[in-house]
């Protein structure tokens, strides 16, 4: 058997793979920044299936946000090392699974758009990325997190009009005490916030929500994805994540200003990740 993770920060979607067969099931998010080893194992242990045999997986390959360093992809890999003892462990980043989803052996820009932002070229066998994954604090253009806070400081700031400020609170009636409870003092201030999405989706016929989300898509495209492009001398870029696919008009709009045309958009991966590592388990059946 092999075991399959695409892990965000709210949640990871699992395959377990033998053969033709294949199991699936979902936990929470396992970026390593914001749960302990000791809340893998015990989610993990909530929530395996019963027809899921720990001393039968073989391989498990784990791709999640936050799992770009080593420090972090060590914390996952003693997790799952402790209920599955007999199984060869491969932890990466969830933008290297990304790339496996929308590339496999080929080449390309890869990004993902959801609670977080990650963007890297991939070569074919591995992942060459010029800049750092900086978070939704200092970076992550684009994602969830960041376009929840956009929209917080411009409702709790009021830099947009009544009008919208009253249709916030109507859905959401949030005080300016439990905002700053959830993000500075409750865990996952990054999945508080891009909660806010569906807000945009929505009422995306709001101009000071188009401005929003138009700006994030700008800074994304011309920050982020045009400098890769222009590094690796490349026009197409895939994408992995909801956002990409619900403001896809927009994000291909901003991208097309900058030369980058949208190959592929892929709302879950784990699809074709287990597409691309099925071969192996017919190794085990």
């Amino acid at each position: 058997m092999i075991l399959i993770a695409d892990s965000g920060s709210t949640k990871t979607a699992w395959v377990c793979v033998e053969g033709d067969k294949s199991i699936r099931f979902n936990t929470i998010g396992m970026n390593p920044y914001f749960v302990t080893k000791e809340n893998i194992i015990d989610e993990l242990s909530s929530n395996l299936p019963k027809e899921v045999c720990k001393d039968s997986i073989k391989e498990i390959y784990f791709y999640g946000s936050g799992c770009g360093r080593v420090e972090s992809q060590q914390i996952v890999k003693d997790a799952l090392k402790s209920l599955f003892i007999k199984a060869k462990i491969c932890v990466d980043s969830d933008l290297v699974g990304a790339a496996i989803a929308c590339y496999g052996n080929s080449s390309g820009i890869v990004a993902i758009l959801g609670t977080g932002m990650n963007i890297g070229y991939w070569n074919g066998e591995k992942l060459e990325t010029p800049m750092p994954s900086l978070g939704y604090i200092f970076g992550d253009a684009g994602s969830g997190a960041v376009l929840g806070r956009k929209l917080i400081q411009a409702i709790f700031e009021k830099r947009v009009s009544q009008e919208l400020i009253d249709l916030f609170q109507q859905k959401y009636n949030l005080t300016l005490a439990e905002l700053l409870d959830r993000v500075y003092k409750q865990p996952r201030p990054n999945t508080f916030l891009a909660s806010f999405v569906p807000f945009f989706s929505e009422n995306i016929s709001n101009k000071e929500l188009n401005k929003i989300v138009g700006d994030a898509y700008k800074e994304f495209a011309t920050v982020y994805a045009e400098p890769i492009a222009r590094e690796y001398d490349t026009n197409t870029i895939a994408f992995v994540g909801s956002l990409a696919q619900v403001f896809s008009d927009t994000l291909s709009n901003n991208l097309n200003q900058v030369g980058l045309q949208v190959k592929k958009i892929v709302a879950s991966p784990l699809l074709e990740m287990q597409h691309f590592f099925s071969q192996k388990c017919k190794n085990y059946t």
